[in-house]
């Protein structure tokens, strides 16, 4: 008798993947009625014509994260919320997202379930079903599997138009117009963006809807683990989800669906998988456009390339025509520091040049308000910038990088933000306010001891810089220089012999100090890394 009745379940089950297999997917109903699956309806039973597109295990506190519209979610209890209001919100939550049931193996880790679960579940018509202990949910996803076998051959042809379409966009299509063509296929409109600052990745045409960037950079800013598989956004009368895109730079797909069918999710992964080739692609694109970059604003500085040639290499970068200027930044010199800054701008479509000098990073920008507020804070807010005159033409590049420098002195002096050059009142008495002024400044303080250093190769003038940074302290100087107490007094007893000025004597130091910041704008010396705080003595 137990032999027949088995034999008269396997012949069920077939009949089931028969039918299913031309037909439809199997629903709550039919997978409840297979008798060796050994499964039961505790509530939700108006939900049971539910179609099961797919069978998952999932143990996570949020499930939905990792599960699609359609799918049953399975479990030994560990993602069930203890409490009754927890746990109606839980049901609540699985509903709202289109799961298809909620399956829980009995007598393992489910805390008790309450009353207010099973109401929520009838009340949602979201079925939650019991399965005996001895059933593996192995035999439940195969069964959903081979029930499904057609459909799941409809989304494989889906997933080869994906790769197909994208093969014959190779060299042909940029991005944002792939993105395009495979929301046709997936029946979504489909954006790349960051995640954090939702800026577009590959190019912002079309547009995203404010909102659903708005709600992306929301929920990714309320969360400290990293971005899941897939994230559903609420917004509007759409719904929307993002996708994470495995890419080297935080990067998430959008997908919105152009109808009220909600598309399908394991196709919207491959869409992803192809997403994640157009920014690496783009990307590899950013840094050899950096790297030239660095390498044309190093020429244009140090005055090593013709006019006619800069103008043409400034025009293939939208920065031919004025106004233009230089932006310096003090940093630390980290070689980590602002790495992906030329992605950012490129993000948002500011034309740049970059060289960093460490600790000092160069930006040849239009003078334009939004470029010259994009440069600002996309950098670290504690480091100060100095802005050039307008450059004019390119062989005045050399004297505006020593403007910029010259402004990033007075920046740092006053402890302001962003100084303009000569824009600083309160400095005038002061520091020189030309690059000739600075430079007569230099000669007729420190020029001996310039000399001297050049002679010898000594470094008496950075020893000077790092012991009035220090505000005089032998101890905290010797130990920035890495020389000892005694090397320290030695070498400033000689800069008082070369610059004929007492280091005990404050006009003397002021006037020290101001000719070390005029040296350094004016390019007579190297902003030094080590020279410590940069607090005037």
């Amino acid at each position: 008798m137990k032999g027949k009745q088995c034999f008269r379940c396997t012949n069920l089950h077939k009949g089931f993947i028969l039918w299913y297999e031309a037909f439809v997917s199997i629903t709550v109903e039919e997978l409840v009625s297979i008798p060796d699956l050994r499964t039961r309806v505790l509530a939700g039973a108006s939900g049971v014509h539910r179609e099961v597109s797919w069978a998952h295990v999932c143990e996570l506190p949020d499930p939905t994260e990792y599960l699609a519209h359609g799918e049953l979610l399975m479990t030994v209890g560990f993602t069930i919320p203890e409490g009754s209001s927890a746990q109606e919100a839980y049901i609540e939550h699985l509903a709202e997202v289109g799961l298809s049931g909620l399956l829980i193996a009995e007598q393992m880790y489910a805390p008790e379930l309450s009353p207010e679960l099973i109401a929520a579940a009838d009340r949602l018509s979201l079925p939650v079903l019991l399965t005996a202990y001895s059933v593996p949910f192995t035999a439940i996803a195969r069964t959903v599997a081979e029930a499904n076998r057609s459909s799941e051959h409809q989304r494989l042809l889906q997933a080869v138009r994906v790769y197909e379409t994208a093969r014959l966009a190779v060299g042909d299509a940029s991005g944002s117009e792939l993105m395009v063509q495979l929301g046709d296929i997936t029946g979504c409109d489909l954006f790349v963006l960051n995640p954090e600052r939702g800026h577009h990745l590959l190019g912002a045409t079309p547009q995203a809807p404010e909102d659903i960037v708005e709600a992306l950079t929301e929920e990714m800013a309320r969360r400290s683990e990293p971005m899941p598989a897939v994230l559903r956004l609420r917004t509007g009368p759409r719904p929307a989800m993002a996708l994470f895109v495995p890419a080297s730079r935080p990067a998430a797909m959008v997908a919105v669906p152009k109808a009220a069918e909600l598309p399908d999710l394991s196709v919207l992964r491959h869409v992803a998988t192809i997403a994640a080739l157009e920014v690496e692609k783009l990307t590899a694109d950013y840094e050899r456009k950096r790297r030239l970059g660095a390498e044309l604003l190093a020429g244009l500085i140090d005055s090593r390339i013709a006019a006619d040639s800069a103008t043409h290499l400034l025009s293939e970068r939208n920065l031919a025509g004025e106004p233009r200027l230089l932006a310096c930044c003090a940093g630390d010199g980290g070689a980590g520091e602002h790495s992906d800054l030329h992605l950012r701008l490129e993000d948002l479509g500011i034309p740049h040049l970059l060289l960093r000098r460490a600790p000092v990073l160069t930006a040849l920008l239009p003078a334009t308000t939004e470029a010259i507020g994009a440069f600002r804070n996309e950098i670290d807010p504690t480091f100060p910038v100095g802005l050039s005159d307008p450059i004019g033409t390119v062989s005045r590049v050399p004297d505006a990088y020593r403007e910029a420098m010259w402004a990033l002195q007075g920046a740092r002096a006053s402890g302001k933000s962003i100084t303009r050059y000569g824009e600083d009142p309160a400095l005038s008495p002061f520091l020189p306010r030309n690059l000739s002024e600075s430079r007569r400044i230099v000669e007729h303080v420190l020029g001996s001891l310039l000399d001297y250093d050049a002679a010898h190769g000594s470094q008496l003038t950075a020893s000077l810089k790092t012991f009035l940074s220090e505000n005089r302290s032998w101890q905290r100087a010797a130990a920035s220089l890495h020389v000892h107490k005694q090397t320290l007094v030695y070498r400033m007893r000689r800069v008082e012999e070369l610059t004929g000025r007492r280091l005990d004597r404050t006009d003397d130091v002021a006037e020290l100090w101001f000719a070390l910041q005029a040296a350094e704008a004016s390019g007579s010396l190297e902003p030094e890394s080590t020279a410590g705080s940069s607090t005037s003595p």
